[in-house]
């Protein structure tokens, strides 16, 4: 019993990560989703399989208290970080075939 609740959870895990929902969103649609979503590449480049645009979206996420779940004298705090998201498209022929992303943190 306990095999097959750690194989389905794998399954959901593997299943619902955020890759595949990305390509599951735009594999296989027209080229102009992206300028509605992303507004304009930061590059597009020439490859053999398709031109490949890049999208960079960045973030700053703040600074949070990080729960020790015991009382404490000096708080622990996460830093102040800036996140970069970089959205790889392939396209060929007007369509997307294959989508990725990337994640970069930086302090």
């Amino acid at each position: 019993m306990k095999r097959i609740f750690y194989i389905l959870l794998a399954l959901v895990a593997l299943s619902c990560s955020q890759q595949r929902v990305l390509k599951k969103a735009y594999v296989g649609k027209p080229l102009e989703i992206l300028t509605e979503k992303y507004g304009n590449p930061k590059v597009v480049l020439d490859q053999k399989e398709g031109k490949i645009y890049v999208y960079e979206i960045v973030k700053d996420l703040k600074s949070t208290e990080i729960s020790q779940a015991k009382l404490t004298l000096d708080p622990m705090v996460s830093p102040m970080v800036q996140k970069t998201e970089r959205y790889y498209f392939t396209v060929k022929d007007g369509k997307i075939v294959n989508a990725r992303l990337e994640e970069e943190y930086d302090r």
